[in-house]
């Protein structure tokens, strides 16, 4: 019997169509087989992965009620802590191509649940690069992929509501994930963790023994070389000149200056000819 062959694909363990279900039971159940098949570090391509976040993504766009919901944007992202890191690498690219090119489909009924998803996922990001103890060459392959896509300068096709919640939610998220503490859905006070492990504290760095200025790569890209004046200067201000950078990380950000505020009056109405 050969691991990751043919014989023992995704698709051949009905994993994918246990996704794609149209019961709650049944999605769930693929979730599950989905993180035993993650454990076992099977040769899974980015194809594959992407398919596996087309039907992540439908659980949880048919996941209803604040709960559900919530404990959804939780076990998804969860997924990471199971992978290696190759395995994991593929996970994440996927998850972050699958969200940039399905978000102007999410109508403002369900955006708040993948906002949500999204903030896990960061947190979890993080919380497996704790696990790795901030192995460089990860951290260097995950910023990259945060640079290709939810904060890519240059790309006119990824939207400013993604760029705007990652500014709103990165350092928070960090900060949590190196401290051992889980997320919250608001700017509320985080609290313990139940679930973090030995290996989270035992790897969770602070000080200069972080890398934050690979971590950080993305934000000063985005500042530099965005499109969006509003979204370089939120950039600047609220993250690359963030005071926990300095009192916590001991890091100083590049001297990048916001560029002058812009006029959001609305235009003016043209005059209607009769």
């Amino acid at each position: 019997m050969v691991v990751g062959s043919e014989k023992h694909s995704l698709e051949s363990l009905g994993i994918l169509k246990k996704l794609a279900a149209n019961d709650r039971p049944t999605r769930e159940a693929g979730i599950s087989a989905l993180e035993t098949y993650l454990e076992s570090s099977q040769d899974i391509s980015q194809l594959d992965f992407l398919k596996v976040w087309k039907g992540l993504y439908y659980c949880m766009w048919m996941t209803d009620r604040p709960k559900a919901q919530r404990d959804m944007a939780l076990k998804l992202p969860s997924l990471l802590l199971v992978a290696d890191d190759a395995i994991a690498t593929k996970f994440v690219e996927a998850f972050w191509a699958t969200i940039c090119r399905e978000w102007n489909n999410i109508d403002l009924l369900r955006v708040d649940k993948f906002y949500l998803l999204i903030r896990w996922f960061v947190h979890m990001m993080f919380r497996r690069l704790s696990q790795s103890d901030w192995e460089r060459s990860l951290v260097e392959k995950w910023t990259d992929i945060l640079i290709k896509y939810p904060l890519n300068s240059t790309n006119a096709s990824i939207p400013d509501g993604i760029r705007y919640h990652m500014i709103d939610i990165y350092l928070d998220e960090l900060e949590r994930a190196v401290n051992g503490l889980e997320t919250t859905e608001a700017n509320k006070s985080p609290t313990t963790s139940t679930e973090t492990t030995d290996i989270d504290k035992k790897s969770s760095k602070s000080g200069p023994d972080l890398p934050i200025a690979e971590i950080l790569r993305p934000f000063e890209k985005l500042a530099r070389d965005g499109k969006s004046k509003l979204v370089k200067r939120r950039a600047i201000v609220e993250v690359l000149n963030d005071a926990r950078l300095e009192s916590i990380w001991q890091y100083s950000a590049p001297q990048i200056k916001p560029p002058k505020e812009v006029d959001n009056k609305p235009a003016k109405k043209r005059l209607r000819i009769k």
